[in-house]
């Protein structure tokens, strides 16, 4: 016999993990390809960010992990405010 026998386990009384409203859950799927034109200035925005990020990071990040930081801080922006910035690019 156990002389655990009514030891109650931790892991039992966890709590499930929620997703702030907005973000989309991940998928099961693998990554696939999306190509996009950048212009110049979107090139060299894209490689500033990249540049401020790795100075505060302890490890390289790319900017295709930027660029997907940005789309992920853009799903928590109200609709109006991306829509004001791309009327000011445009």
């Amino acid at each position: 016999m156990s002389k655990f026998k009514n030891a109650k386990s931790k892991l039992g009384d966890q709590k499930p993990v929620t997703k702030p409203e907005g973000v989309v859950p991940a998928q099961k799927t693998s990554a696939t390809p999306k190509s996009f034109r950048l212009s110049g200035d979107d090139i060299a925005n894209l490689k500033q960010i990249t540049q401020a990020v790795n100075g505060v990071s302890r490890s390289k990040v790319s900017e295709t992990k930027v660029v997907k930081a940005l789309l992920q801080l853009g799903s928590q922006l109200p609709p109006e405010k991306v829509l004001k910035a791309l009327r000011e690019i445009l």
